[in-house]
């Protein structure tokens, strides 16, 4: 979406995620002891928000003796946030978080929470 947005503008997101060859992320539903793969923003300016990730592949582990939802690869994802309705004018940036569990094969990193942040210009309510 744009990088200049008025307070109570909601906002067009996209997600593009690259995960390394040999190694997957998980999606949802999953057991409790994996964490799935989730985008989330910051309360501070965002309003409500509505993300949504593909469809993740299931893929039997022989290994752990389950079928697991995964990505591998590119993931592509889309969804809208809102603005705060009573946001003052000036330059902000939009901070958020996506959560992952990196795994290949032989072993599962630590679950990671990756911080970003995008910038914007709120403009005066017409």
């Amino acid at each position: 979406s744009p990088a200049k947005a008025a307070p109570g503008s909601r906002l067009e997101v996209k997600v593009d995620i690259q995960i390394g060859p040999g190694w997957h992320i998980y999606g949802e539903p999953l057991p409790e002891n994996y964490v799935p793969t989730s985008l989330s923003f910051d309360k501070e300016l965002v309003a409500e928000q509505s993300i949504k990730l593909p469809r993740a592949t299931p893929v039997n582990f022989k290994a752990l003796g389950e079928t697991l939802p995964v990505y591998k690869g590119e993931v592509k994802g889309s969804g809208t946030i809102v603005l705060k309705p009573r946001l003052k004018p000036g330059d902000y940036r939009i901070g958020g978080e996506l959560k992952f569990q990196e795994c290949n094969d032989q072993i599962c990193k630590m679950p990671r929470a990756v911080k970003f942040e995008i910038p914007i210009t709120i403009a005066a309510a017409h």
